[in-house]
């Protein structure tokens, strides 16, 4: 069928007008702006909108809209047939209406359904030269439809808004409601609805959940998360990341499912210019990060050729277990777990006994406790002290406190050996303590049994014993198939309990409860004891 002009088109309907035909009569217009004009030349007939017949979200009611045709008053023309039809693809009301006889003169104009009204005069000739013209001009229409789920502002909340907005002649709009339609752009989502506000939005859909993206759909506002947030990976959507590890993360990340993991692993990955950089930023990104993935990663690096301590922290438990596992049997301690590891740190450094030799014997001891080496140059050393006495120089700790001030306030940390005293004097330092060291011997038998005469005597005030440190000596330790002792990973307690100890005290200073504290113990412990099953009865 070919497309006539406008003025071609008026003379047919004309001529159909004079007939006496009372079946429709049915303009093809596309153009909007024809369909207004032929409004403007038939003002004087009865305008119908096939809107007025969609009630909310139903559809046409075709026997009501049939009803509303027959009786007619006089000469009807009828927007709007064409866009129902070309929303919900019922075209059968085409055919119901073609033959169908009204009592009034109706003309149907139709946007949107050329093809179909094509087809249906294609076997019909006197239809086709009679009853229907076809006008040039193109149909545009383009229409988002959001589930009602999605709750936005748009420019119809139902179908028949919609249907009366296309038959107004827009052409782009917005509507929300559930119907199934044609010809319509689908939104059932939060990624689909952000793509169309926001055209050029490169981010595929699954780098969120569907819950993150409604929620980033309604804010998105990125900033002031913890780096394990799901919103500080979002942020890097507008290239609002700000930490350049975390910007390293966010490059080497599809989804937030991999950010996740890639937070702890990323460091992997950093180049030699900029490790010490990412390091400590890495480090304190995660340091409150409770995450399946640290034991991934603690796990990957212990079966790494890598220098393993490099790429952990003392953030957690399991990342300085690990650190100390992999020092055991080493001959050198390296820089990098004293660096990574601060408590390590402040344990190795050096107390100055006031005599080189003991001084010495304290560093090694150290040393051989935390890389669990067998060292037979020490072993000797230390059966020549043994004879020596060398620990006679010291007076006995009951003499250090029988000449103490009374008036200070006793605390018995239970098995606190001196090989601590450097970490202490670290640690008190640390907490803004005043700190004074004098070094005592235990008297022999060590057993805790005979080696509390200081405590019960004291006639100062005292706390209540704390025997966390004993307790944690004495508590079985595995051993592997040869009968060795295992990593000393318990020096990671030792240390904790330490630190307790010293904020309760300074905590207790501040509050007023004591003016001066005095820390002390029955006994230490030997590791080479420990480790070689031998434990003098005495």
């Amino acid at each position: 069928m070919n497309a006539v002009s406008f003025a071609e088109c008026e003379k047919k309907i004309s001529l159909y007008l004079k007939r006496d035909d009372l079946r429709p009569y049915f303009v093809a217009d596309d153009d909007i702006e024809q369909c207004a004009e032929l409004k403007k030349i038939f003002s004087d007939f009865e305008q119908i909108y096939i809107s007025d017949f969609c009630a909310g979200d139903r559809l046409l009611d075709v026997d009501l809209f049939v009803e509303k045709m027959n009786a007619l008053p006089k000469n009807t023309i009828c927007f709007g047939l064409g866009e129902y039809i070309f929303f919900t693809g019922k075209k059968n009301i085409l055919e119901l209406l073609q033959d169908r006889s009204f009592s009034q003169k109706i003309i149907f104009v139709c946007r949107g359904v050329s093809k179909i009204l094509e087809e249906l005069a294609g076997g019909d000739f006197k239809f086709c030269a009679n009853r229907l013209s076809k006008l040039k001009g193109s149909f545009n229409l383009s229409v988002v439809k959001y589930s009602p789920t999605i709750k936005i502002q748009t420019d119809a909340e139902n179908f028949h808004e919609l249907l009366k907005l296309a038959e107004s002649g827009r052409e782009i709009f917005t509507a929300h409601l559930d119907l199934p339609l044609l010809n319509v752009q689908d939104v059932n989502n939060f990624y689909d609805a952000l793509k169309i506000r926001e055209p050029l939005f490169a981010t595929p859909s699954n780098a969120l959940t569907q819950i993150q993206w409604q929620e980033y759909f309604y804010d998105e506002n990125c900033e002031g998360y913890p780096p394990e947030h799901w919103r500080s990976f979002a942020a890097g959507f507008k290239n609002k990341i700000s930490n350049p590890y975390l910007k390293f993360v966010f490059a080497r990340s599809a989804t937030y499912a991999e950010y996740e993991r890639n937070l702890f692993f990323s460091l992997l990955y950093v180049q030699e210019k900029n490790f010490a950089e990412f390091y400590l930023l890495r480090k304190n990104a995660i340091k409150n990060v409770a995450s399946t993935y640290l034991s991934e990663y603690v796990s990957s690096l212990k079966n790494s050729s890598a220098d393993a301590i490099k790429y952990l922290t003392d953030n957690t438990k399991a990342e300085r277990c690990a650190m100390i596992e992999h020092v055991q049997g080493k001959e050198k301690i390296p820089e990098t777990l004293r660096k990574n590891f601060a408590a390590i740190d402040d344990y190795l450094t050096d107390y100055d006994f006031g005599d080189e030799e003991v001084t010495a014997y304290f560093r090694q001891y150290k040393k051989i406790k935390l890389c669990n080496v067998d060292d037979e140059d020490f072993k000797i050393r230390v059966k020549e002290l043994a004879l020596v006495r060398l620990y006679n120089r010291f007076d006995t700790r009951q003499k250090i406190l029988d000449d103490a001030d009374k008036t200070a306030t006793l605390y018995w940390l239970d098995a606190l050996g001196v090989e601590f005293l450097g970490y202490i004097q670290r640690r008190a330092s640390q907490l803004g303590l005043a700190l004074k060291i004098q070094v005592g011997r235990a008297d022999l038998p060590t057993l805790t049994s005979h080696n509390r005469k200081f405590y019960d005597d004291w006639s100062g005030g005292k706390f209540e014993k704390n025997q966390r440190l004993d307790d944690l000596k004495h508590s079985p330790e595995s051993l592997n198939e040869d009968g060795k002792c295992s990593a000393p990973t318990y020096l990671d307690e030792e240390f904790k309990i330490i630190d307790d100890a010293l904020i309760e005290i300074k905590n207790a200073l501040a509050n007023g409860q004591a003016t001066k504290i005095i820390l002390t113990s029955d006994h230490g412990a030997s590791r080479l004891a420990v480790m070689y099953g031998r434990e003098n009865k005495y």
